[in-house]
């Protein structure tokens, strides 16, 4: 009774400690770009002063911009209500959707002995969405991603957990959920929130929740609620697909794009998605390997790691790792160097836009060429440390396949389901005219689910955080965790300052009659793995948007 005490408080600890993280950086976060925009009766520059107005511009939005109603309403409403309840609101949603993750894995609601795994669940969370500061702390990219998961993740769930219920007693295993009984009307609800969603995951939740109600109809345990699910969800797609605004931005973005732009967009997506995931990816390739020592044991077929030795690739990625690191605090010379000769040398001829974005690409990079090259050193210091090297090992190891070892965990499936059903969730993609890497939100949170479930198991679990391995990954998890997390609060508490100090400007001209301002360029660049998302005024999104909501002329910044 004690040690469940213990791991329930230690639970509880850690949601608040996400939640707290969480709160503080959007406490710190400014009102931004497209916020401004929001803040106003879609295209009227009326400022929302009442409920009605939020349903106004939610409408207006509809029919000239998007169909994604839940996430505008959301956010008109919090805008409107003020800046705090926002903040809250907002933590409790990325809180909200580290538990769902967590009991999506474990297919049920306990907490029993798997408070280290939600910490982690909270940390890879962390570090592997991508562009996390645009799509968990700014408001208006935080509602269509954050806020759309969190109620399509609620949706899913009683279906993932009956279809385990179906799936348990068809094998002759007991189950729990064989008797679940829901509301049908709340039900049909949620569906229609979350088929409306944001364009991917409605369609792929939509898909899903059709695939388990003809899998449980097969089986004769076909539910109402799932049906009233089903059906609210295809309605909610409909809703969103067919949203006027959608064609009316479509025709904007799609001029000159063809078939191999949407599908090079595919591969920019999906690559820039897999490097965010990387030391999930990591930790899977160690959890696969324990799972083949653990199958061949059962086998007869006996391995015996040898002892710790300290790997010489992970010196010399320290090594350039610190080379980077003293660049990153002298004011990135490496990276400027490397961008004044590709500039110069190779891409002299090339469009003022592709040099713009190249420049950003390259004074943005060391950061994460850093934070990749500490991960690849965790790895091979975790790898050494589970015995995986050296030719016994490779011979071992060729005598275990994915087909013995699934065998074995049949648990894996359904993290390969899941994987898949990530990468199927990118493609939906392949129809619009561009997929930017925030895109990938959810189907990052697919991979995480995957992840928890095959790091749940037995065999992973006690030889991954045990004993050297278990220092080394708590270890390293904390450093990096630690790293990121005061370097976001560090960067957004200072452009915080400095957007008030432009905000009292504004004020202050507006009191003064004043109807144009210039501001010295924001000098803070780093943006810590982009868990900081913040532009300068010196774009029309931010200016447009300041200027219709403050009632001024212009706003600009000097170059």
């Amino acid at each position: 009774m004690a040690e469940k005490n213990f791991n329930r408080l230690m639970f509880l600890a850690a949601t608040i400690f996400i939640f707290a993280i969480m709160f503080e950086l959007n406490n710190l976060m400014p009102l931004h770009r497209d916020d401004y925009d929001y803040s106003m009766i879609w295209k009227t520059g009326e400022h929302i002063d009442s409920i009605a107005d939020v349903f106004n511009s939610t409408w207006r939005h509809y029919f000239s911009h998007g169909g994604r109603i839940f996430s505008v309403f959301c956010l008109n409403l919090f805008l409107w209500l003020g800046k705090f309840p926002f903040d809250v609101a907002n933590a409790i949603m990325f809180t909200a959707l580290v538990m769902l993750i967590y009991f999506h894995a474990r297919r049920e609601f306990k907490i029993e002995k798997d408070c280290g795994i939600f910490a982690a669940a909270g940390l890879m969370a962390w570090l592997s969405f991508p562009h996390f500061g645009e799509v968990a702390i700014w408001k208006s990219g935080s509602t269509v991603y954050l806020w759309s998961a969190v109620p399509v993740a609620i949706f899913l769930l009683p279906y993932n957990f009956y279809q385990l219920g179906v799936r348990n007693e068809e094998l002759g295993k007991h189950s729990h959920y064989q008797s679940s009984k829901l509301s049908i009307f709340p039900f049909f609800l949620l569906g229609i929130i979350s088929g409306c969603s944001v364009e991917n995951l409605g369609v792929t939740s939509t898909l899903l929740t059709l695939a388990i109600s003809f899998y449980c109809y097969k089986k004769n345990k076909l539910q109402n609620w799932m049906l009233a699910g089903s059906f609210g969800s295809l309605i909610g797609v409909i809703i969103l697909l067919a949203a006027p605004g959608n064609f009316v931005r479509y025709d904007d973005q799609s001029v000159g794009k063809g078939i191999f732009a949407h599908i090079g967009n595919q591969f920019a997506g999906n690559g820039e998605m897999l490097l965010y995931i990387l030391p999930v990816i990591l930790i899977l390739v160690c959890a696969f390997q324990i799972l083949k020592i653990s199958v061949g044991r059962r086998r007869g077929i006996n391995f015996t790691p040898q002892k710790f030795i300290f790997p010489k690739s992970c010196a010399i990625i320290l090594f350039v790792a610190g080379i980077f690191s003293i660049s990153y605090f002298n004011d990135s010379f490496i990276t400027k160097n490397l961008r004044d000769f590709f500039m110069s040398n190779v891409f002299s001829n090339a469009s003022e836009k592709f040099l713009e974005r190249f420049d950003n690409f390259m004074m943005k990079s060391e950061e994460m060429i850093i934070y990749w090259l500490i991960i690849f050193a965790i790895y091979f210091l975790l790898r050494n440390s589970l015995g995986f090297f050296g030719k016994d090992w490779k011979n071992f190891s060729k005598k275990i396949s994915l087909g013995e070892v699934i065998k074995f965990f049949p648990q894996i499936k359904f993290s390969l389901f899941l994987f898949a059903l990530g990468l199927f969730n990118n493609f939906v993609m392949i129809a619009a005219p561009t997929f930017p890497a925030r895109s990938t939100f959810s189907s990052v949170a697919m991979f995480l689910i995957g992840a928890i479930v095959i790091l749940r198991l037995e065999p992973v679990r006690e030889k991954l955080f045990a004993k050297t391995s278990g220092m080394i990954l708590k270890f390293g998890a904390a450093a990096i965790g630690i790293f990121t997390i005061l370097s976001a609060f560090v960067i957004t508490s200072d452009l915080r300052q400095e957007n008030d100090l432009r905000i009292a400007e504004i004020e202050k001209a507006v009191a003064e009659g004043r109807d144009s301002l210039t501001f010295a360029p924001i000098e803070i660049k780093n943006r810590a793995l982009r868990h900081v998302f913040f532009v300068d005024f010196d774009n029309g999104v931010t200016t447009d948007g300041l200027c219709e909501f403050y009632k001024i002329k212009k706003i600009s910044v000097e170059q």
